[in-house]
């Protein structure tokens, strides 16, 4: 979450505004397996983020059949729920929702539910997604509080994480990504888009800076 202007807390709801300033939610969606950072949404925490967030999920992400079914994981937010059924078809997905329970900041249990579909214990959890949450915040200067950085416009805020996301699925080496070889051999540096199968070496701010979008024909 990151503040607009001001806290939420001193928004007039009456004001014309009010949709701008205050609580900014950041949603984001990635591929556990490769790491790949696939969509992300920010605004209030409504079901219309959600709803944009899943949008560009199906658009980016083969569409799962009865056959090849898709899984999602996902805290207690029912706005995804929402959303999940809105854009993709209930019996080509499993998914399923981890709730932490906290008392005084620490986890003090963990209630795991599956709400369609079928998915295993071992995959219901978050910590992922969760780890990927505390990289953006150390990556993004935006994301960190009482500081001269801190974002006060969403459209830079959504500018910055789109240049993010390409940084982290084309340039940055992902550890967890990693083939190892026989000893004396160097191991094999991927990125999520080198494990997807997107492109083949580790792109360069200069490559992705320089690249040229080929123009849609509508």
């Amino acid at each position: 979450m990151v503040i607009h202007q001001k806290k939420q807390k001193n928004v007039d709801e009456g004001d014309g505004d009010a949709d701008r300033y205050g609580d900014c939610w950041i949603y984001i969606a990635k591929k556990a397996d490769t790491k790949l950072h696939l969509a992300h949404s920010t605004g209030k925490r409504v079901q219309a983020t959600a709803d944009k967030l899943m949008k560009t999920v199906r658009k980016r992400g083969k569409l799962p059949t009865k056959d090849e079914k898709a899984t999602f994981v996902s805290d207690g937010n029912d706005q995804y729920t929402r959303a999940i059924l809105e854009n993709f078809d209930v019996e080509a997905i499993n998914y399923g929702q981890l709730v932490k329970e906290r008392e005084k900041g620490r986890v003090v249990g963990k209630t795991k539910t599956i709400i369609f579909g079928e998915i295993d214990d071992e995959s219901t959890d978050t910590v992922y997604v969760e780890r990927y949450n505390l990289t953006v915040r150390h990556g993004i200067s935006r994301l960190v509080r009482k500081s001269l950085c801190f974002s006060k416009c969403k459209e830079m805020l959504d500018n910055h994480l789109d240049v993010y996301q390409c940084y982290n699925n084309l340039i940055r080496v992902n550890s967890a990504l990693t083939i190892k070889t026989e000893r004396g051999e160097k191991n094999i540096m991927r990125t999520p888009c080198i494990a997807e199968g997107i492109t083949d070496h580790i792109w360069t701010w200069k490559e992705l800076l320089m690249f040229k979008i080929r123009p849609t024909i509508n």
